[in-house]
């Protein structure tokens, strides 16, 4: 239950950063989304749709700690701990969307550039950088905790790689009139989303697909176990997350006939559990049968 809890204990105080974070977004994004249409600059419409992702997934995030909060059911028995994972995996296809949608209309505008006013399109740019480098500062603490949290993390981190290709758009614009720089610009933001969506797609699926976590080799988990006095053969054996930061492990020991049980369970315990940071484990001890003889099994 201790780990448990504090998992919960760090959720609920993201929780708190993230909503301040959500609230500074969504004034900013207003403002960036009025500025793009009077200024008609693609670029700076494209990042407003990037950080509507960004409202999207620190949305789903918020929704989605408040869920893990609750508690198990007899129907389940694991809480609501994945509907943190349902969240990223919303996330990661909504950007996916957002990303294509983009470049669409980067192609559709780069046949015949609009006129965009560029020092309002620079201004704000500049401004949406010192804000996205303010809120990476508070949720640094807290980006590698989850799912939710890496993904806010990432987002806000594209938005200010963005911030910086509309303030050289709008400075090329600015001084050479090619307004072709915009679509561009706003072609390269929605390259710049799909990597880092396809690997939190990736995870997620991996997650709700009960696979093994990436910084688990189960090849080394096995020779570890194998390498305790007693056993002689490990088999049956899952690790899976069920929520970041909470992976569990099942496993089938055969033991020596001669080997305590109960010694052998717990040395095994310890082994997963500090090498590799398993700690809600199910491990089956079996016992091999003895060989042919009076005191064949006597310890």
């Amino acid at each position: 239950m201790g780990q448990h809890q504090h998992l919960q204990q760090k959720r609920v105080k993201s929780k708190a950063r993230m909503s301040f974070v959500l609230l500074i977004i969504l004034v900013f994004m207003v403002v960036e989304v009025i500025t793009a249409l009077m200024s008609h600059s693609l670029a700076l419409l494209a990042d407003a749709g990037h950080m509507l992702t960004d409202v999207g997934a620190l949305t789903l995030g918020i929704v989605a700690i408040w869920f893990t909060g609750k508690p198990a059911t007899p129907e389940k028995s694991y809480g609501y701990y994945r509907s943190e994972i349902l969240a990223g995996f919303i996330n990661a296809l909504v950007l996916v969307g957002v990303a294509i949608l983009i470049l669409v209309q980067a192609y559709e505008r780069l046949k015949q550039p609009p006129e965009v006013s560029a020092v309002p399109v620079f201004c704000l740019a500049v401004v949406g950088l010192i804000v996205n480098v303010v809120l990476l500062k508070l949720l640094d603490e807290f980006k590698t905790d989850s799912v939710n949290t890496r993904a806010a993390y990432l987002e806000i981190l594209g938005d200010s790689m963005i911030s910086i290709g509309v303030m050289a758009s709008s400075v090329i614009i600015y001084f050479t009139h090619w307004y072709a720089a915009d679509p561009i610009v706003s072609g390269i933001i929605g390259l710049l989303i799909l990597p880092r969506t396809w690997l939190l797609l990736s995870e997620c699926t991996n997650i709700l697909m009960e696979g093994a976590p990436g910084h688990i080799d189960l090849a080394s988990l096995r020779k570890s176990m194998l390498s305790i006095e007693g056993v002689i053969e490990v088999h049956d054996i899952h690790v899976w997350t069920i929520t970041s930061g909470l992976d569990s492990m099942s496993a089938h020991v055969r033991i020596d006939p001669k080997a305590q049980a109960e010694s052998v369970l717990d040395a095994v315990t310890r082994v997963v559990q500090d090498q590799y940071q398993l700690h809600h484990t199910t491990i089956q001890v079996e016992q091999a049968a003895c060989e042919s003889g009076v005191d064949a099994c006597a310890p």
